[in-house]
């Protein structure tokens, strides 16, 4: 059985969520930092650019999406909208109306 979302019926703000979430919980070195939509987790030092390979993996698993290592930079995934842009790229992810 495939435990992915269905992440054709996930709107943006949704996948944001889990990702915030996801990068808050297992990545940010304060718990207790808010993750916001902007903000800029890797040029802050709240998560390290080493951490990328669990955030790929994690998209790839949850949403069914994958980002190519080139596309995958420090600077084009430092905030949930720059990795939500990329998402939209390389994915079916669907837009808020």
């Amino acid at each position: 059985m495939d435990c992915r979302s269905d992440h054709i019926g996930d709107t943006m703000e949704n996948t944001g969520e889990k990702i915030a979430g996801f990068i808050q919980r297992e990545l940010s070195k304060d718990k207790q930092q808010n993750i916001g939509q902007d903000t800029m987790f890797i040029s802050s030092g709240l998560v390290d650019s080493f951490s990328l390979i669990r955030l790929l993996v994690f998209i790839e698993d949850e949403f069914g999406i994958v980002i190519p290592d080139e596309a995958a930079t420090a600077e084009a995934m430092n905030s949930v909208s720059l990795i939500l842009e990329l998402m939209r790229k390389f994915g079916n992810l669907v837009h808020d109306s």
